[in-house]
């Protein structure tokens, strides 16, 4: 979990040029925009912003620039003249023991557990097995006469990595032409500090911020685009990450064959945060989703559980966890007794672990299809092909990596790709939702940006993870589940207006029934009867 703080600072009306990366001469019309913009603080909170420093600010109001603390007079040892950080593995000891001693012994622990002991010596070098963390050192004396010491500790900082740089929203689909295009990433380094950040758009830079930034290009022109953020230590570390985006003035004509069965079939993967922000919520977990079944009550379903936790061994990376109190039981399913079933998903959503504090529920739930389509492990039988599929994340932060499989319309593709389009889902989300400042500055530890983004596109629910009670959002959610089964999950968001319209034939015929659009999905107000149909649409190319 990563502590963040608050640095504000406003840059605005700053108008680069130069060439898109890839839009050569292309003329552009005056009234859009192919190189200007704009930066300013991001976020909803200060608890979801970084400070760059050494130190996390326990006050919310806390300008996120503390000085380091200064070493005390010497004390049993000091580290590096009473460093507080350094760059090196290799530790320079300096020793004042209590008493005129025979034998120290130096442990890389607060305890003095472990280490051996050897010939006292004023000073020592010592190589730590450790980095890019606080390092404890602890010192223990020893006299002639068996005489010992108590335990001395200090600790220094071991900082060899560049600042960390996390996009949390982004352009994840095509953009429409003449549309304002918003990115949303924070910059922070727990050791050093962060000292500069440079933003690059265009071929022109400029200085961005550390902490959390939102950057706004406006009314953008059609094309190819990279925005790259470099950033540096007060070490000098470095480090950059890029994001790239497509502005599209063009339509695609698509056409979606979906064959319907009265099956009313849906598996359902909640993809629960276990980390240690979340022990406040797991107290309740079970009480908090206890009306879930009672609403999809009458539906084949399936529920299988995993963790956001992405590298575990057993509970996480997309790995479905036992269920409580069944041996070797990973899948409930409708045909248990209502009371066994409930109690069961109550329990086994309630979390008795601690895992990473790196949460990616949007990977998790690629890794658990993924796993279930290669029959592997507990995943094996857990996602039917043809049943209908929704995903309920419950998490206190946002999603923590940007690699391919954490980025929302990667995901949704992914499940269009696997079951040949013929597969409607939804993804639900209890989060810390953007602008909630009474749930950031609580119990919810950073806003839910791309679950958000996730849940929109597929027509899903968004819901309070900081409320009392999740019953009111459960059966939403539920009643979610249930819609699914009368929707079509689409390739790419459809364009209805003057020009564009949507279209259902069934067996050939016109489909009337009447319907809305939420996201990618196609929502039906009533079961759609058993058939073939087809779907014109038109999307953004």
């Amino acid at each position: 979990m990563k502590n963040l703080g608050v640095t504000v600072l406003l840059i605005a009306g700053m108008a680069l040029t130069g060439c898109l990366e890839s839009g050569g001469g292309k003329e552009v019309p005056s009234n859009l925009n192919n190189g200007d913009f704009v930066t300013e603080p991001g976020g909803d909170d200060n608890a979801s912003q970084g400070n760059g420093g050494t130190t996390t600010p326990t006050n919310p109001d806390d300008d996120g620039t503390k000085t380091p603390p200064q070493p005390s007079a010497p004390d049993g040892f000091d580290i590096n003249k009473g460093e507080v950080l350094t760059a090196s593995t290799n530790l320079s000891l300096d020793f004042y023991p209590p008493f005129q001693s025979a034998y120290l012994k130096v442990s890389e622990n607060e305890t003095c557990a472990n280490g051996d002991w050897i010939r006292y010596a004023n000073s020592m070098s010592f190589v730590s097995s450790k980095s890019n963390q606080a390092v404890p050192v602890s010192v223990q004396f020893r006299d002639y006469d068996g005489r010992m010491s108590s335990c001395y500790t200090r600790k220094i900082f071991i900082d060899q990595a560049g600042p960390e740089i996390v996009f949390a929203k982004y352009p994840s689909a095509p953009v429409e032409e003449g549309l304002d295009v918003e990115i949303v990433f924070s910059v922070t380094d727990a050791g050093a500090g962060v000292d500069t950040v440079t933003c690059e758009f265009a071929g022109v830079s400029k200085a961005c911020l550390a902490g959390q930034n939102k950057v706004t290009f406006p009314k953008m022109a059609g094309g190819d685009y990279t925005f790259k953020v470099s950033a540096k230590d007060k070490l000098g570390f470095a480090s950059e990450k890029t994001i790239s985006f497509k502005v599209s003035s063009l339509y695609k004509q698509m056409v979606q064959n979906v064959k319907v069965n009265a099956y009313q079939k849906v598996d359902i993967l909640f993809v629960i945060d276990n980390s240690g922000s979340m022990e406040y919520e797991q107290k309740s977990m079970a009480n908090r989703v206890r009306n879930f079944l009672d609403v999809v009550k009458g539906l084949d379903w399936q529920i299988a559980v995993t963790t956001t936790d992405p590298v575990h061994s057993t509970l996480g990376d997309g790995r479905l966890v036992p269920l409580y109190g069944k041996t070797n039981s990973y899948i409930l399913n409708s045909s248990m007794a209502d009371a066994d079933a409930r109690y069961t998903l109550g329990m086994t959503l309630q979390r008795p672990e601690t895992g990473s504090g790196d949460e990616q529920g949007i990977y998790a739930a690629y890794r658990a299809i993924e796993r279930s389509l290669g029959a592997v492990g507990s995943n094996k039988n857990f996602i039917r092909q043809d049943s209908q599929l929704a995903v309920v994340v419950i998490s206190d932060e946002d999603e923590s990596a940007n690699g391919p499989k954490n980025d929302p319309a990667n995901f949704i593709k992914y499940v269009q790709d696997s079951f040949g389009g013929q597969k409607a889902m939804s993804f639900h989300s209890i989060i810390a939702r953007p602008g909630d400042k009474a749930c950031l500055s609580g119990e919810g530890y950073s806003a839910g940006f791309r679950y958000e983004q996730i849940s929109k596109l597929t027509g899903g629910v968004i819901g309070d993870v900081c409320a009392t009670d999740y019953a009111a959002q459960v059966q939403g959610i539920a009643e979610g589940v249930r819609k699914t089964l009368k929707s079509f999950t689409l390739t790419c968001a459809p364009v209805i207006d003057s020009m564009r319209s949507l279209l259902v034939l069934k067996d050939g015929q016109v489909y009337n029934g009447t319907r809305s659009i939420q996201g990618l999905n196609v929502v039906f107000d009533e079961m759609l009867p058993a058939g073939n149909y087809e779907v014109y649409y038109s999307c953004l190319k």
